[in-house]
């Protein structure tokens, strides 16, 4: 299938052949909503923890007589209705980590990738080099805005080693997203308004993913 190219270069547009098997790939919702979920459940920590019955330091000793007072009945200082009191039902540390095999997770990736091209979202770049200078690529989202006549808003950049140290001069830029080929996931396809793609790393990822 072929795509267009934007030449930075030249601040011209042509056209590239892309593969089917990953920008023409039919959509699979689901899979993109399983992909979507366990991306944020493996980034939770699962840290919290409160304290039970047995692990609050208070004297076990009865806090008013069982009878004759006319009020409530109550036990040791621990209970969860006194001031410093145990909690109930609270969370613990706990693994939210979820799975997914390898064939879902790739299905998931490229269903996105081609849902978000066939919208039009994502534009591949000719002619991109950097040498880690933030103004580099501020001028080239600006340059690309310019030559597609439309605000990319948040964006995902996707780059390959060949396109030198984005890394380094993308990452001050808080509406900009770098990311090497070999990590792209279906959660920041979804995410982000546009997406540029490298030549290189379309040619990357033919390499990279065609045995995943």
């Amino acid at each position: 299938m072929k795509g267009t190219l934007i030449d930075i270069a030249n601040d011209a547009t042509g056209s590239i052949d892309l593969s089917d098997n990953f920008f023409a790939v039919p959509e699979k919702k689901h899979l993109v909503y399983m992909a979507v979920r366990r991306h944020l459940a493996n980034a939770r920590r699962g840290t919290a923890d409160t304290q039970e019955r047995e692990d609050v330091s208070y004297s076990t000793r009865k806090m008013r007589p069982q009878k004759g007072s006319g009020r409530s009945r109550q036990g040791a200082r621990t209970a969860n209705i006194w001031k410093g009191g145990a909690v109930v039902f609270g969370p613990h540390p706990r693994d939210f980590s979820i799975k997914m095999n390898k064939k879902e997770k790739r299905t998931a990736i490229f269903s996105a990738l081609s849902s978000r091209f066939k919208d039009g979202d994502v534009k591949i770049l000719k002619g991109f080099k950097s040498s880690g200078k933030t103004k580099e690529v501020a001028n080239l989202l600006k340059k690309v805005a310019e030559i597609s006549k439309k605000d990319l808003g948040t964006t995902l950049l996707v780059y390959a080693e060949e396109n030198g140290d984005v890394e380094l001069a993308a990452r001050n830029i808080p509406f900009c997203k770098p990311l090497e080929y070999k990590f792209l996931n279906a959660y920041d396809l979804v995410t982000y308004d546009s997406i540029l793609i490298s030549e290189e790393a379309v040619r990357g990822m033919e390499g990279w993913w065609k045995n995943e």
